[in-house]
């Protein structure tokens, strides 16, 4: 798979020699600029405008659509229009005529037209393998408590018991299909509590994703599926957006196109993290390649998408791949992104599982970033049951869940920070490998961590007094306060009051618990009190 785009100037004689060629049409400097940014819910919404503010990122000309008379005059020529990337400024086409080339170049708005073509002597080749073969693991029945082997791993439990769970977080998730989600009992509880935000199938061009591959049902599970204890997912209250970019019938570069588009949806609909268990490096036309060098976070058109979405202030999670036992070996794109939170697979007893791919990318930067269990995870299977997977496709989105946590409690650290802080928590931190990275997170370590950076935030903000107290605690804030919480040192919330300055704790005994103040600001400040 790869993308170091040959400009095809048409000369007589230069042809080549295939019926249909994947072609991308850059376009020149957007028109009606001022009018978007002067009305910027044009292009995005008030949760993805808010999301900028707090990161204080800038509107730029990479959010401002393409306008639809240019993609018009595109699409009445004789070609077959694939789809078309804002952040990128530009258009995916696929051309029969090579005379359809100059017409493109003789636009006035296009500024050039490269063919996807990387090495003509390759072969098309029109194999219809199943992609996730290497995935799947006989079906098993289990009893209770299966999740809580990649959830306890991480150390996630204590943040979730302090009523961490991803409420409030965004989560896009971009997959090959999710099929049953909309019916089965695991995601009964994201359907009834309305958190499946946004659907939409970018292979099919419709709103429904509840049909394709098993795959991304599988992956959502481990972030959303809640079964009255039996199975809590990583970030099981968080928010999540659903998006088909795979076709797992095919491999071909058309599916970067639509990775894009589904990023620039989340984006635009205002999530704060978007899990991808994709990776692209070779097609089903070997023409189209990639290599490893292509594999430096900036070559390949996956890549530069991925790039701007982690410049509007997304986190973007992404599997490292499965290949560690193949030719390829290496990670693949666009885990290959230096911004992109890059997830390697490792076993119950913290090695590398064989499978999972290599760092680093070829600018030799490290990859993966941390690793989460990939071998023998416990997911859901679109007809409900239980089953045992492997992959880097699961370890992702149980570190997508694991983030989205850490977003709430710390809406206001920046993601630079937040990540830098988890990789600092694992067990590889102090020796990185190009298996695992930084390795296993300690979540509850990397929130610790996080305590003193949040309270620089808000000091002299949030004043608890008297500590120690007999029965009356009272808060002090700038701000407005929204929420008081009081937790064991075990996690269990014990009491909580909103919208009040004072709190009775009449029922509590003598012994010493945390306190959590949230104000209206989304600044939280925690704190350990003592009881006499």
């Amino acid at each position: 798979m790869k993308k170091i785009f040959i400009l095809f100037a048409l000369l007589f004689g230069s042809i080549i020699s295939y019926a249909q060629d994947l072609y991308l049409v850059k376009l020149k400097t957007k028109e009606n600029t001022a009018n978007y940014f002067s009305n910027p819910l044009q292009m995005l919404s008030q949760r993805a405008l808010d999301r900028r503010a707090k990161y204080n990122i800038q509107l730029d000309e990479k959010d401002i659509p393409i306008s639809t008379t240019r993609i018009q005059q595109i699409k009445n020529l004789d070609l077959a229009y694939i789809g078309q990337t804002k952040w990128l400024n530009t258009i995916m086409v696929e051309i029969t005529d090579p005379l359809i080339v100059t017409a493109l170049t003789n636009l006035s708005f296009v500024e050039s037209v490269k063919t996807m073509v990387r090495n003509s002597s390759g072969t098309p080749s029109h194999k219809k393998e199943p992609k996730w073969i290497d995935l799947n693991v006989n079906k098993t029945e289990f009893n209770y408590g299966y999740a809580a082997e990649f959830i306890n791993q991480i150390n996630l439990k204590s943040l979730h018991q302090a009523g961490f769970m991803g409420n409030g977080v965004f989560v896009g998730v971009i997959d090959a299909g999710f099929p049953n989600v909309n019916t089965i009992s695991a995601f009964a509880k994201l359907r009834s509590e309305n958190r499946i935000f946004d659907t939409y199938d970018f292979v099919e061009n419709k709103k429904d994703v509840y049909g394709a591959d098993n795959h991304g049902t599988m992956v959502l599970s481990t972030m959303a599926a809640e079964v009255d204890g039996d199975y809590v997912g990583s970030a099981p209250k968080a928010t999540y957006s659903l998006y088909r970019s795979e076709d797992n019938n095919s491999e071909t570069p058309k599916e970067l196109i639509y990775w894009i588009q589904a990023a620039e949806r989340a984006d635009s609909v205002g999530v704060d993290v978007i899990n991808t268990s994709l990776g692209y490096t070779e097609f089903d036309d070997s023409r189209y390649n990639y290599t490893y060098a292509d594999m430096d976070g900036k070559t390949t058109l996956i890549s530069q998408g991925a790039e701007v979405g982690a410049s509007r202030g997304i986190l973007l999670v992404n599997a490292a791949g499965n290949e560690g036992n193949n030719p390829w070996k290496m990670i693949s794109a666009p885990a290959d992104v230096k911004d992109v939170f890059t997830i390697g697979a490792n076993t119950s007893s913290k090695n590398p599982a064989s499978f999972t791919s290599f760092g680093p990318n070829s600018a030799n930067v490290l990859k993966p970033n941390v690793s989460a269990l990939g071998q023998n995870i416990v997911v859901y299977n679109p007809t409900g049951d239980l089953s045992y997977s492997n992959g880097t496709s699961f370890a992702s989105p149980v570190t997508a869940g694991a983030m989205a946590v850490m977003l709430q409690k710390f809406p206001k650290v920046s993601l630079d920070i937040l990540k830098d802080n988890v990789q600092k928590s694992a067990h590889l931190s102090v020796n990185p490998s190009y298996q695992l990275g930084y390795g296993i997170p300690d979540y509850e370590k990397a929130n610790q961590e996080l305590l003193a950076i949040n309270e620089v935030f808000i000091q002299n903000q949030v004043k608890i007094y008297p500590n120690p107290f007999i029965e009356i605690l009272n808060i002090q804030s700038k701000n407005e306060i929204k929420a008081i919480e009081i937790y064991n040192l075990v996690g269990q919330k014990l009491i909580s009051s909103s919208n009040q300055k004072t709190i009775s704790t009449s029922q509590l005994k003598s012994g010493i618990y945390l306190i959590k103040v949230l104000d209206n600001k989304a600044n939280v400040f925690t704190e350990k009190v003592i009881k006499k």
